[in-house]
């Protein structure tokens, strides 16, 4: 249950997003920009925190699944895989996006993810949670590598393993950049014979980071703050007297059981993460801009005049077929 003091920053927390919106000189613009190029870590949670993607005694079908549905969809949509790890209850994956195919990836992989596990489990409900898109960006090279670094520690941040590369559920840990791996099609979703192929590889590609290193190089310094950060862990919980969950606790985990602790609600998902407030700042404001021009672009299209939307704008153009300003390179 949340204490009084977690309902009131609750209730704050509403009143300042609110008064946020209404400070807007333009009309509201929900929609996000789309480049070519970019790269960001996706997160997505199941519905309500369930432990829908548990490894449970069948850990390696599960990581067999996962990994053959995210090698289609990143094949598929050209997106290159940079890490991604998959908890019980949600996922990170790390990826760069060079052609703008962000949304259907997304859309798929999650699609396919859901089905499969609703078929294994016996479920017909939504799997996941509907919370806003969470698809964060970070400014500098120090911090994208940071990243990848949450995101390969964050089973032992969890508490459920003592290193990352114990994680019995899909996880690139030990996967090298330019390591392919393949993984077979699920015999008990997908029928023989159909339009999925029988197998399909995943190959882990470098992030566009540190341009002076080599992938080995990369490599190396990546699991090193790996390891750093996972001691960290660790002696954080001998301090506080806490334990790893461990393997066997792990496999008896229920599906339909979620974690008891509290949940920050009314938040908003961010967009760029940075310890540099300034620069979080600075590419906000770019985006406020963005959010002009799609707002002015739409209002003239609206009026029945030519209007030019922003570099970025994915829907519209796809579905709408309204001009769109040339990305800069």
């Amino acid at each position: 249950m949340a204490s009084s003091a977690q309902k009131q920053a609750s209730a704050a927390r509403r009143a300042k997003n609110r008064a946020r919106g209404q400070a807007r000189t333009y009309p509201r613009v929900r929609a996000r920009p789309i480049y070519s190029g970019s790269s960001c870590k996706i997160t997505r949670r199941c519905l309500g925190r369930l432990l829908l993607l548990s490894p449970g005694v069948k850990a390696e079908e599960l990581a067999n699944f996962i990994g053959y549905c995210l090698a289609y969809a990143a094949a598929l949509h050209g997106i290159e895989v940079h890490a991604s790890v998959w908890m019980s209850n949600h996922h990170h994956t790390d990826v760069t996006d060079p052609h703008g195919n962000l949304v259907p990836f997304k859309q798929l992989l999650h699609s396919l993810i859901a089905r499969g596990r609703n078929a294994r489990l016996g479920r017909y409900d939504t799997f996941w949670s509907g919370d806003a898109a969470c698809d964060t960006r970070r400014p500098t090279d120090d911090e994208s590598l940071a990243d990848l670094v949450y995101t390969l520690t964050n089973p032992v941040k969890d508490g459920l393993v003592k290193w990352g590369r114990l994680w019995p559920g899909f996880t690139t840990i030990d996967w090298r950049f330019g390591e392919t791996r393949t993984f077979k099609r699920p015999d008990w979703l997908f029928d023989e014979g159909g339009e999925m192929p029988e197998e399909v590889s995943l190959t882990l590609v470098r992030p566009p980071i540190f341009p002076a290193l080599d992938d080995e190089e990369l490599y190396a310094k990546l699991m090193t703050q790996v390891r750093q950060r996972e001691v960290e862990f660790q002696r954080e919980f001998r301090e506080k007297g806490r334990r790893f969950m461990g393997l066997r606790k792990l496999a008896r985990q229920g599906w339909n059981q979620a974690p008891r602790s509290f949940e920050e609600r009314f938040t908003v998902a961010p967009r760029w993460a940075s310890s540099s407030k300034w620069l979080v700042l600075a590419q906000l404001q770019r985006d406020r801009e963005w959010e002009r021009q799609y707002a002015a672009a739409r209002t003239l299209l609206l009026r029945g005049e030519s209007a030019v939307f922003p570099a970025g704008t994915y829907w519209m153009r796809h579905f709408a077929g309204v001009a769109v300003a040339a990305q800069s390179p």
